[in-house]
């Protein structure tokens, strides 16, 4: 699943996920995503932390405390890249952490090997 309020990241990786062969699932808000993860449970989650409303941190620290949802790997894909939020964000459960813009084979590693 990815969780981004930006049209064109999602659409850029739809279109490289989807090519590499993952089933995606796409939500422009915390707030969709959140609901979506009522009826659906992802093998991963790429979540950008500027959402308007609930914003990424929300949603990620909502998803660790829910026992259903606690031990899906999230990717924390931001432009945010001071140390205080990376850090913020590893101690609430986040996998792993990539800076915009993303770099695709980086990514894709570090989905493979959250996957594994």
């Amino acid at each position: 699943m990815i969780v981004d309020d930006s049209e064109t990241n999602l659409v850029l990786l739809e279109a490289v996920l989807k090519d590499k062969g993952y089933v995606v699932q796409t939500a422009r808000s915390a707030v969709t995503a959140m609901e979506m993860l009522n009826t659906d449970k992802p093998d991963l989650i790429l979540l950008d932390l500027l959402m308007p409303g609930i914003n990424g941190k929300e949603m990620l620290k909502k998803m660790k405390s829910n026992d259903r949802l606690r031990n899906i790997p999230v990717i924390v894909v931001s432009a945010v890249a001071d140390r205080k939020t990376r850090e913020y964000c590893f101690e609430n459960g986040a996998s792993d952490y990539m800076t915009k813009p993303v770099k695709i084979r980086q990514l894709i590693a570090m989905i493979q090997e959250n996957l594994d």
